[in-house]
């Protein structure tokens, strides 16, 4: 049965994540029941990427390790240079590591506290930046009605002073973000790529081989 799959999902729509026990594998085989399109991020990549931490001059160039190196990564949108971002992402470890994954969604309550006091502010809403990385640029919001969240300072240049407010409204928002510890094997991450914003802890010493296994999934063909 995939229901157990489809109700993590349907957790994540409503709270911006969920917490899944199982594997890649078992997901991908039930995801593909239910429907769901395996996308790819970047063009020639399989769907299944492997993350691992990435020295800036080991990096693609376009990637936020090229920035960001081991340490801290931003809040930021898989996929976020895309016309229509993958609305799902799935994380999976095989082995605990001791990096949290931090998550950030207006819908829950385990992070940025603040939020609801500030709703969707005219420059959430309004400011406006480039959008770089795939094809054509592009201007677009950091949250849209009918889209939702879409942020990545990877590949996203604010171009007035409301988008360079929600540069550092994120900025903020990274210590209220609720930490996912990876602390046993076989842990499995839903994070809903329209409600919620993710990003890695700095590494942790002897992380260096921290690895997840990723796959993002288009799910709203099929409602």
């Amino acid at each position: 049965m995939s229901s157990d799959v489809a109700h993590s999902r349907e957790t994540a729509r409503k709270y911006g994540w969920a917490i899944h026990a199982g594997s890649l594998e078992e997901v991908r085989a039930k995801a593909r029941r239910l429907g769901w399109q395996e996308v790819s991020t970047r063009r020639g990549d399989r769907p299944v990427a492997e993350l691992r931490p990435t020295a800036p001059e080991h990096a693609h160039a376009r990637s936020l390790s090229a920035t960001y190196g081991l340490g801290a990564q931003p809040l930021h949108t898989d996929g976020a240079h895309l016309l229509e971002p993958p609305d799902l992402v799935v994380l999976c470890a095989d082995q605990s590591n001791g990096t949290p994954t931090l998550l950030w969604s207006s819908f829950s309550k385990l992070s940025n506290p603040r939020y609801p006091r500030i709703g969707h502010s005219d420059y959430l809403d309004n400011g406006m930046f480039l959008v770089n990385g795939a094809g054509r640029p592009f201007l677009a919001p950091a949250h849209d009605s009918s889209m939702g969240w879409r942020y990545d300072p990877g590949c996203m240049t604010a171009c007035d002073q409301r988008a360079r407010q929600v540069d550092s409204f994120f900025r903020e928002a990274s210590s209220d973000a609720y930490r996912h510890e990876w602390s046993k094997a076989g842990q499995v991450l839903f994070i809903d790529n329209r409600r919620a914003l993710h990003a890695r802890s700095a590494i942790s010493e002897n992380e260096e081989h921290r690895l997840l296994r990723r796959i993002t999934f288009d799910t709203q063909a099929i409602q």
